[in-house]
């Protein structure tokens, strides 16, 4: 609470001046909460996805899956270690998006947001296909044995869903989840801008 005391404090303009206040306990409160949105998605995944690879290391040594080619247990392997990568990396983003002080000037707030928006567009021109690519190689070799021997009508089938869920996860889900995230990165920052112009006149 001090610290939202504090920055609005610092964020009104200074007695005397004929220019509006922006309405900072809004603009404070919704840059605050979009923050822990942002943040509770990227921690939620990492957990998510460090709990999907323990399943699988688990599975692979206490499951009794009777796999007689290594490369499968290879494949499993390679599908918890590229969730554990993703997973780190979430977490990362997690403590950069934590990192953002709200306590600081505008401008440098404003820049702190900036810069977070910069690093997540880079992010997401490489991240989301690498992991995707990744994934389904690692699948693919899992499913070599696993196919063997089964009716070809069996496995046709299984392959059209899950290269079907795999579309709809990477260019529906996926690509709504980054427009849903950058619409909320444009508003703070947009917001911020405005109180930046506004304390800017008022000097």
């Amino acid at each position: 609470m001090q610290d939202f005391d504090s920055l609005k404090n610092m964020w009104q303009q200074p007695a005397g001046t004929t220019e509006a206040r922006p309405d900072m306990t809004t603009i404070i409160n919704h840059t605050t909460t979009s923050k822990m949105k942002l943040q509770k998605s990227q921690l939620h995944g990492a957990i998510m996805l460090s709990l999907t690879a323990v399943f699988i290391i688990s599975l692979a040594v206490f499951g009794n899956l009777h796999f007689t080619h290594w490369y499968t247990y290879g494949g499993m392997a390679l599908i918890a270690l590229i969730c554990t990568i993703q997973a780190a990396f979430m977490y990362i983003t997690f403590r950069k998006i934590k990192s953002i002080d709200e306590t600081v000037e505008p401008v440098a707030h404003l820049r702190q947001w900036e810069a977070y928006y910069d690093l997540i567009k880079n992010q997401n021109r490489w991240n989301m296909p690498v992991y995707y690519i990744a994934l389904n190689i690692a699948m693919a070799i899992y499913m070599v044995e696993v196919f063997t021997g089964r009716p070809l009508m069996n496995v046709l089938i299984f392959v059209a869903v899950y290269a079907a869920w795999m579309l709809f996860a990477y260019f529906y889900l996926g690509k709504k989840n980054i427009k849903r995230e950058d619409r909320r990165l444009q508003k703070i920052i947009n917001e911020l801008k405005t109180v930046e112009g506004q304390l800017s006149k008022a000097e």
